[in-house]
């Protein structure tokens, strides 16, 4: 596990896991869900589970992934089989640089595909900047999609602003305590319950609930939340990431889960819903990367000095990780 440091904020990576980041701290506030269970009993440290959404799931315990060169369902792409949510954010990494600030990392996938990432805490900010870059070593057009993955610990009735837009409910049962409509449509930030309610997700519900939305096609690539006393935001790069993948699991009682997690995630993405590569490529959604050539994209973490009262006054985060207000 390597830290990083600004003297304004702190990270953990872990370059063992695909350059994962297990925390975000500034001062006593942790912004990430960072859970420290001892089951269920990951696989690489037992056996298989005989399912790759399972295996995937004993190993997580929060914090921010990259899902790459697939994010969703495991499926086969030009005769490779490719794991769930991608097999980058289970492999071990090389480190190309370490400094007190700063982080560069790399890793080969299944595919010829090699993705390079880079955690710069800017100076005296509370600024995460992620640069990542992917090249193709093969001589031949390969396909990929991608997404980051961040899981937030923000407290029951935190609010959250995301610009308006259009708003996908995930087809399938997330578990018992599912209460958007499964395939249902609305616009940010309401959706359909399973009685034909309403649902605000602008708020971080009370009770317990599951959730999995698409909230596509983007006008613009940011979101704030409120996080205790403090404003946490993200921004992305949207020609990258198009859409958002909105995830809660707040209590569930299923694996791994056994009603102990607290997690929203915004997770800027390149495809919806998560159906994965071989779907991608079949709906058009699927990047590619000619011989020798190579695509970048950025995300960037922040806390605000805007009051936690102004949150929904909140209009834009720059790639800069600066507030704007209304």
């Amino acid at each position: 596990m390597l830290s990083l440091t600004n003297g304004v904020i702190s990270i953990k990576v872990d370059e063992d896991l695909g350059g994962e980041i297990r925390s975000i701290k500034m001062g006593k506030s942790e912004f990430l869900a960072d859970f420290d269970w001892l089951t269920p009993v990951q696989n690489s440290k037992s056996t298989t589970y005989g399912s790759a959404i399972l295996d995937w799931l004993s190993e997580y315990r929060g914090g921010w992934q990259v899902l790459f060169p697939n994010a969703g369902n495991e499926n086969t792409v030009m005769g490779v089989p490719l794991p769930f949510h991608g097999e980058f954010g289970r492999t071990k990494t090389t480190v190309i640089t370490k400094k007190k600030n700063e982080l560069v990392i790399r890793a080969g996938t299944r595919l010829p595909l090699v993705l390079t990432r880079t955690y710069k805490l800017l100076p005296n900010k509370p600024i995460l900047q992620i640069k990542q870059s992917v090249s193709n070593e093969s001589d031949s057009s390969i396909p990929f999609i991608w997404g980051e993955h961040p899981a937030f610990s923000l407290p029951r009735g935190s609010k959250i602003n995301i610009p308006t837009g259009p708003i996908l409910v995930d087809a399938n049962e997330m578990g018992e305590l599912q209460d958007v409509k499964p395939g249902s449509i609305g616009s940010w930030p309401i959706v359909s319950d399973r009685t034909d309610g309403q649902i605000d997700l602008s708020v971080v519900p009370s009770q317990d609930a599951e959730r999995l939305c698409y909230l596509h096609d983007r006008p613009e690539g940011w979101a704030a939340m409120e996080h205790g006393k403090k404003v946490i935001g993200i921004s992305w790069d949207i020609e990258a990431f198009p859409h958002l993948w909105f995830w809660q699991e707040i209590g569930g009682k299923g694996f791994p889960w056994y009603g102990r997690a607290q997690i929203t995630a915004i997770e800027p993405a390149s495809t919806y819903p998560s159906f994965g590569l071989e779907a991608a490529i079949k709906s058009g959604q699927a990047f590619y990367l000619k011989p020798g050539e190579v695509r970048s994209a950025w995300t960037t973490f922040s806390v605000s000095e805007l009051p936690v009262k102004d949150i929904m006054k909140i209009k834009l985060i720059d790639s800069k990780g600066n507030f704007q207000s209304k």
